[in-house]
C-alpha cells in the first residue's frame, strides 16, 4: 500500500497528463499542485503515475512536466490526490517516447500514455483507501506477485539453439555484427516462408542477453493467435520465468503481474502484440518485429498509430537493434532497404534440407466445373493428400455461413440498418451478423420487401465450406478455425495443438492460419473467393493480397514433403498471379513502386486523413469542407506550398455504427512539411468547436 498524501503549498505546479481527448485540451496536460512527499525537488515528480481530481471524479495520470506558475487561479488549482506506488516510475526516455506519438499522430499525452497501462492500474475505482493507506483491488496471487519484485531475478538460463544451415548462419553473422554499429539503423531480414527466420530471431537475441546480464528484448507479433506458438519457443530457449507476454486476451490478473514484471526489468524476454511497445522497459536492447508487414500492428481505435513505425522510433531512440522480419516486407520498409536506408539480409532458401516452396498452380474457373465452391482439380489433389495420410488447408477469408441472403423472387438482400454492408448469416447461431458494428438480428421468415418465404444463401463464408466438406469427405477430420470458434479462452491453443499432432485431415480456416504456423504434415493448400482484392479502390490491396496470398502459400511443404497450392480464380489473366507463380517478391515490389512513385503515394508522399462521423452526410461533408477551407488559409498564411488538399468526399463505407462518414486527404511530397502543417490544422479544427465525431490519422491504413 501507498500512503494518502496531503496538500501542500509551493513555488511551482506540475503538468499531468491525462487521458482525454485533444478537443478538451490541446495537449492532454492539466496544472495540478503537488502534495505532501518526502521528496521535494519538482523533477523528482517527473513520470509518477498519480491520482488526481478531474470534474467530478477521481482519474489517474501521469506527471509529464512541472513548471514555474499556471494559468489557473489559486483558488481553482487543485492538489495530486495520492502517488500510484504500483506502477513503476517513467524515465525520461520513455517520456520521451509519449511527447513524440502525441506529436506525430496529433493527439493527447495521456491518450498515449494512460493505455499504455494494464485496466487495473489506469482505473481510479481500483484504488481504495484503508487505514490511510491506499490500496490496490487485485487477487491476493497478484500481490504475492508484486511482492516479489523486490527480489533479484534469477541468473537467465539459455538453452541452445537449433543447428542453423549455411545460409542463415551467413545471415545471423551479418545482423550480429551490424548490432556493433556505434550508430543503429533497422535491419530487414527478407526470407521466404520456411526458410528459418524465428530461429535466427532465437539465436540473435540469446547473443543480446548472453552478453549484457541485465538486459531486456522485446519481440513484437501481429496477431494474438500467434503468441501461443512463439510462446513455446521462447519459454523452451530462456526458461519460464524469463518471458512473458502481453495482449489484450490476457486475464487482468495476468496482464497485471506480467507488465510488473516487464517493467521493473523482471522479465528478459517480453513478447507482445501492437500495445507491448508502449510498456516501459528499463534495460531495453534489442527489439525484433516478426510479420513487419502486417496490417494488424495498425491501431485503430483511439491514437491510431504503427506499432512497427514506433518500434522503428524506440530503436533509434534508444541506439539499439531492431530486426523487421517478412517473407513480403511492407513497400515502405522495401524501399528503405533497397534506398540504404535499412540494412538488408536474404534467406532464399527453407530451412529444411530438401524443402521448397510448394508448385502453385492457378485454377480457371470459367473454364472448369465447380461444385460447391470446389473445381474440379482441387478435390482430386485433396484426393490424393487424404490417401497419403497429409493434412489439407482450404483457404476462405470469410467466417460465417453465407455473405447475403438473398429474395430469390424480388432480389432483396439484407442489409444492416447502420452500416452500408450485408448482413453476414451464421447458420451456427440461425441469425445474421454485421461484421463491421456487431449487430445481430433473427433471420427473416420472408422477405420484408415482397412476403416471399424462399430466401437463399448466396455466396461461400467458412461455415458453408465446412458443411460443403464435411459432406464430400465423410470419412475425414475436418476442423473450422475462425473468430466464431476460437472465442473462449484455450480453444485456439487446442485446436492448433491437434493440428501439430496430426489429428486433422482437413483444416477450414481464415487469415487466422495464414501466417507464423509452421506443420510439416500439411502438404496441400486450396485458396477460394480472392479476386475481389484484384480489384479493390485502395492502393494498397495489391500489396495486402500479395502478402496474404505469399503467407497461406507458405503454409504448404515445410517439411520432407513437397507441397501443392492452388488457386481458385475467375480473372487468370490479371497481372498480379505472374509473380504469386513464380514466388517473386522482388519483382511485385518493383512493379509496385514504379506505379507508386508515378502517382506519388507512399512511401513518395506522405498522407494524413481527416475522418468525420455525423447522422447525416450533409453534416460531415460540410465539416469536412470547413476544415479543407481552414487548411487552404493556413497554407496562404504560413507558405505549406508543396501540400496538396484534396476535396471532400464520402468514405467508401460511408455509413457505419449509424453514422455517415467523410473525409479528407492531404498529401504531401515531404513528411516534415505535413508534420510542420498538421498543429496548425489540428488547432483550426478545434476552433470550429463542432460537435460532429473526427479525427486527423497520421499515415492512414486506408484511403
Amino acid at each position: 500500500m501507498s500512503p494518502i498524501l496531503k496538500s501542500t503549498s509551493s513555488q511551482w505546479v506540475l503538468q499531468v497528463a491525462l487521458d482525454v481527448p485533444v478537443s478538451v485540451s490541446n495537449t492532454g496536460v492539466f496544472d495540478y499542485a503537488p502534495c505532501e512527499v518526502e521528496w521535494s525537488s519538482p523533477d523528482d515528480w517527473l513520470g509518477r503515475a498519480v491520482l488526481v481530481s478531474f470534474g467530478r471524479q477521481q482519474v489517474v495520470g501521469w506527471v509529464v512536466g512541472h513548471a514555474a506558475q499556471t494559468d489557473v487561479p489559486a483558488d481553482k488549482l487543485k492538489a495530486i490526490s495520492a502517488v500510484l506506488a504500483f506502477v513503476p516510475r517513467a524515465d525520461g526516455m520513455w517520456l520521451q517516447l509519449i511527447r513524440f506519438m502525441a506529436r506525430y499522430y496529433q493527439r493527447g499525452l495521456g491518450e498515449v500514455a494512460l493505455p499504455a497501462l494494464p485496466t487495473a492500474l489506469r482505473t481510479a475505482s481500483q484504488f481504495q483507501e484503508v487505514d490511510g493507506r491506499l490500496s490496490l483491488g487485485v487477487g491476493k496471487q497478484a500481490w504475492k506477485k508484486w511482492q516479489a519484485m523486490s527480489v533479484a531475478p534469477a541468473p537467465l538460463s539459455l538453452s541452445a539453439g537449433l543447428l542453423l544451415s549455411e545460409e542463415q548462419e551467413r545471415v545471423l553473422a551479418q545482423l550480429t555484427q551490424a548490432a556493433q554499429a556505434p550508430r543503429q539503423s533497422p535491419q530487414l531480414l527478407f526470407g521466404i516462408t520456411g526458410s528459418g527466420k524465428t530461429e535466427i530471431y532465437l539465436q540473435y537475441l540469446a547473443g543480446v542477453l548472453a552478453n549484457h546480464p541485465d538486459a531486456q528484448v522485446l519481440v513484437l507479433v501481429p496477431e494474438i493467435n500467434l503468441t501461443p506458438q512463439f510462446y513455446a519457443r521462447l519459454t523452451a530457449r530462456f526458461g519460464d520465468d524469463a518471458v512473458v507476454s502481453l495482449h489484450s486476451k490476457l486475464n487482468e490478473s495476468t496482464r497485471l503481474v506480467n507488465f510488473w514484471r516487464a517493467s521493473s526489468g523482471h522479465a528478459r524476454v517480453i513478447l507482445g502484440t501492437r500495445l507491448s511497445i508502449l510498456t516501459q522497459l528499463p534495460n531495453l536492447a534489442a527489439i525484433v518485429v516478426d510479420e513487419e508487414h502486417d496490417s494488424s500492428y495498425r491501431q485503430q481505435e483511439g491514437v491510431r498509430y504503427s506499432a512497427r513505425d514506433v518500434a522503428i522510433y524506440r530503436a533509434h531512440q534508444l541506439n539499439i537493434p531492431i530486426i523487421l522480419g517478412s517473407a513480403t516486407p511492407s513497400l515502405e520498409t522495401w524501399h528503405a532497404a533497397q534506398t540504404g536506408k535499412y540494412g538488408l539480409h536474404i534467406l532464399r532458401q527453407r530451412a529444411i534440407s530438401g524443402a521448397k516452396p510448394p508448385a502453385v498452380q492457378l485454377v480457371d474457373t470459367n473454364k472448369t466445373i465447380m461444385m460447391d465452391g470446389l473445381s474440379t482439380a482441387l478435390r482430386s489433389v485433396i484426393d490424393k493428400t487424404l490417401a497419403a495420410g497429409k493434412t489439407s488447408l482450404l483457404f476462405q477469408n470469410r467466417r460465417g455461413y453465407a455473405p447475403v441472403l438473398y429474395c430469390g423472387h424480388c432480389g432483396a438482400v439484407n442489409d444492416c440498418t447502420a452500416c452500408s454492408a450485408h448482413m453476414v448469416y451464421h447458420q451456427t447461431t440461425r441469425l445474421l451478423h454485421c461484421h463491421h458494428c456487431g449487430t445481430q438480428k433473427r433471420v427473416p421468415k420472408a422477405c420484408a420487401s415482397c412476403g416471399n418465404a424462399d430466401l437463399l444463401p448466396v455466396g461461400q463464408g467458412t461455415q458453408r465450406l465446412e458443411e460443403t466438406v464435411q459432406n464430400h469427405w465423410k470419412a475425414a477430420r475436418v476442423r473450422r478455425i475462425d473468430a466464431d470458434i476460437t472465442r473462449k479462452k484455450g480453444q485456439l491453443e487446442t485446436q492448433l495443438a491437434d493440428i501439430a499432432a496430426g489429428e486433422v485431415d482437413i483444416i477450414i480456416g481464415t487469415q487466422m492460419l495464414a501466417k507464423g504456423h509452421d506443420w510439416p504434415n500439411l502438404t496441400t493448400v486450396g485458396v477460394l473467393d480472392v479476386d475481389g482484392g484484384l480489384f479493390a479502390q485502395d492502393y494498397r490491396a495489391p500489396e495486402r493480397l500479395f502478402a496474404q496470398l505469399q503467407q497461406v502459400i507458405g503454409r504448404a511443404g515445410r517439411g520432407q514433403h513437397a507441397g501443392h497450392v492452388i488457386i481458385q480464380t475467375t480473372f487468370p489473366e490479371h497481372p498480379l498471379w505472374r509473380h504469386i507463380l513464380a514466388h517473386d517478391y522482388e519483382s511485385f515490389a518493383a512493379d509496385e513502386l514504379a506505379v507508386r512513385a508515378q502517382l506519388g503515394l507512399p512511401p513518395f508522399a506522405a498522407h494524413a486523413l481527416l475522418q468525420v462521423a455525423a447522422p447525416r452526410i450533409k453534416d460531415a461533408l460540410e465539416f469536412a469542407n470547413a476544415a479543407r477551407t481552414a487548411a487552404l488559409n493556413i497554407i496562404d498564411e504560413h507558405g505549406f506550398d508543396t501540400l496538396t488538399i484534396n476535396a471532400a468526399v464520402p468514405m467508401q463505407m460511408m455509413r457505419k455504427n449509424a453514422q455517415e462518414r467523410a473525409q479528407l486527404l492531404i498529401e504531401s511530397p515531404q513528411r516534415s512539411k505535413l508534420q510542420a502543417f498538421l498543429p496548425h490544422w489540428q488547432a483550426a479544427l478545434t476552433q470550429l468547436k463542432s460537435r460532429l465525431t473526427w479525427f486527423v490519422e497520421v499515415d492512414p491504413a486506408e484511403i
